[in-house]
């Protein structure tokens, strides 16, 4: 098996909603605006740019060490009040030695500054050259005091003489939720973020499906980071980086792996953590921020996908824009590499429309862009005003001995074993090697599956407990596989199911109380549904879809697992497939 690459298309696929092409118009004037093309809106202005960094006191004296980089025209500093588009980051500001993460993070803005954009990066308090400390590293955004460090750090950098008092965020993963986190303690001056592969449901993204992953956290002692902190400007600067780390503490409430497993595990140090941590808990706050969210993720990776189609969903209606490309966590220099879809581009529409008022069609066109591995040549990027794509067919496939069928067997059942557990991260999900097989006979046609599967899963199992991982596959005529996350899982005793506190896209949401778990009772069939995580293949005509179904005991103990593939307890999957004009 080989993970899907980027390449040329296998087979030709109907038009599905837009593509990038019919919707991106030039204007009467020749200007150009669409994702990944923009010109005639925003030229370059200016020739060059210089860093400089200082400390910032928030309002209870900690002082956080911030790097500002403004424009230069022939080599003079910019003195024009411009935007300014920051990070808040856990991650170190200077991510490689002196160069700063505006330049080396994943989406960093750089390229904003030549067209009039002032780029700042804070490192949080606690961490590398701020003062203070902190709790629950890299997810402690929604710990106090980070709160008001976000508000106060974006308040100060909208009053400074060379900036027009707007500000935008930008970043990915941590630095993504940091932005939420801002966003809800609503600093006036906060108009738009770019936040891509947060969190927005905490539970799901640590313990998808029930089954817990890595600690949201970094295990790297204080002392570990410290060495590559950069000191700010000025003569005292190594000075005061020494009495910054001597404040710095080893977290003693990090969340370990499993230490919190039901959704109303509460922590003796943290409290209600998954709340407090979650977006949905502060629906009302995004709602009264103002603030516009362009949220993203790549369909390559696992967790940190979930949010941005929940956000999405979850945003008031004009001011949120989703985009899926087709790589790893925060890989997008990738997709700008395999695609050309560059997201600086996209940074640079979205903060020209909010922070300088251009009317450059961003919010006009379609809210959604996604691309499609294995679409057609010059289609594999697409537009749709809704998600999940209002044209989707829900399509249901039964399984049987050894495979998916659109008509339901009569009765029967698959006997396995439970086996090694999958390794897990929140960003990858590799199941193990072995499980059941049910395939389709080859396809007549091409069929695109954009959305979200639903896994139907009838089981008897001689355990207590077993956690279920399913996997799509594409199977090629000579029997090669491709697959990228396209994965979803449950452990059993979470199955039960409920009234989600968000838009949820319809999709089975479960509870995962301490309450509501329900252990296996040996020999009684028990129903397992689960939604799998989102993505856009296109499956050749003349490939097999294959669906492989793994077990693993939560334990430790083997046991036998019957999938029943019959009658009244049919297990199938759903597929969300676009139909082929």
């Amino acid at each position: 098996m080989m993970r899907s690459t980027l390449g040329t298309a296998l087979a030709a696929l109907a038009t599905i909603g837009m593509t990038l092409a019919s919707c991106t118009s030039p204007a009467e004037d020749g200007r150009v605006s669409g994702p990944g093309e923009y010109e005639g809106y925003s030229p370059v202005l200016y020739d060059g740019w210089e860093l400089s960094s200082l400390y910032v006191p928030v309002r209870d004296g900690t002082r956080l060490a911030v790097d500002i980089i403004r424009p230069t025209m022939n080599g003079e500093v910019v003195q024009d009040p411009l935007p300014v588009v920051w990070m808040h980051t856990p991650y170190n500001r200077r991510a490689r030695g002196e160069e700063s993460a505006a330049i080396t993070y994943p989406s960093g803005p750089i390229e904003l500054v030549e067209h009039g954009y002032v780029v700042a990066v804070a490192d949080f308090r606690g961490l590398y050259a701020s003062f203070g400390q902190n709790r629950l590293f890299n997810f402690g955004n929604f710990l106090e005091p980070a709160w008001t460090d976000a508000y106060d750090i974006t308040e100060w950098l909208a009053e400074q003489p060379w900036s027009n008092g707007n500000i935008g965020m930008w970043g990915c993963s941590a630095t993504g939720g940091s932005q939420h986190q801002a966003m809800v303690t609503q600093p006036p001056s906060l108009k738009a973020i770019m936040a891509l592969s947060p969190a927005y449901d905490t539970y799901d993204f640590v313990n998808f499906g029930g089954i817990p992953s890595i600690a949201p956290y970094d295990p790297v002692t204080s002392a570990e980071r410290d060495v590559a902190a950069s000191p700010v400007d000025g003569p005292d600067g190594e000075a005061l980086l020494e009495q910054a780390k001597a404040e710095h503490i080893d977290d003693p409430a990090s969340i370990r792996s499993g230490e919190l497993p039901y959704r109303d595990s509460v922590s003796e140090a943290l409290g209600d953590w998954w709340g407090r941590s979650s977006m949905y808990t502060y629906h009302d706050e995004v709602e009264a921020s103002g603030v516009a969210v362009y949220s993203g993720g790549n369909w390559d990776e696992a967790g940190t996908k979930i949010a941005p189609g929940l956000m999405f969903a979850n945003m008031p209606e004009g001011r949120g824009k989703l985009i899926y490309g087709p790589a790893e966590h925060c890989r997008w220099n990738v997709v700008e590499e395999e695609t050309g879809l560059s997201i600086t581009t996209e940074q640079l529409r979205f903060f020209d429309y909010w922070l300088k008022g251009i009317d450059n069609g961003v919010m006009d066109e379609p809210a959604v862009t996604y691309y499609t591995y294995n679409a057609p040549e010059g289609r594999e990027w697409q537009q749709a005003n809704n998600w999940p794509l209002a044209n989707e067919q829900r399509t249901t496939y039964f399984l049987s001995d050894g495979s998916l069928s659109m008509s339901a067997p009569a009765g029967g059942q698959v006997v396995t074993q439970t086996g090694a557990a999958p390794v897990v991260t929140s960003v990858t999900i590799e199941p193990p090697e072995g499980g059941l097989v049910f395939e389709t006979e080859p396809l007549e046609q091409d069929m695109q599956v954009t959305g979200y599967p639903v896994v139907n899963l009838w089981i008897e199992a001689e355990t207590a407990d077993v956690d279920a991982t399913a996997q799509l596959l594409d199977v090629a005529p000579d029997g090669s596989t491709r697959t990228y996350e396209m994965v979803g899982r449950l452990r059993a005793s979470h199955r039960q199911q409920g009234e989600a506190p968000y838009n949820n896209l319809g999709l089975p949401f479960h509870t995962h109380r301490e309450a509501d778990i329900r252990p296996l009772v040996p020999g009684t069939p028990a129903e397992l549904e689960f939604a799998m995580l989102p993505m856009s293949y296109n499956f050749p005509a003349g490939h097999r879809v294959r669906l492989v179904i793994s077990f693993a005991n939560p334990g430790g103990a083997d046991g036998d697992i019957a999938v029943l593939t019959g009658g009244e307890r049919a297990s199938s999957i759903s597929l969300p497939v676009i139909p082929v004009d």
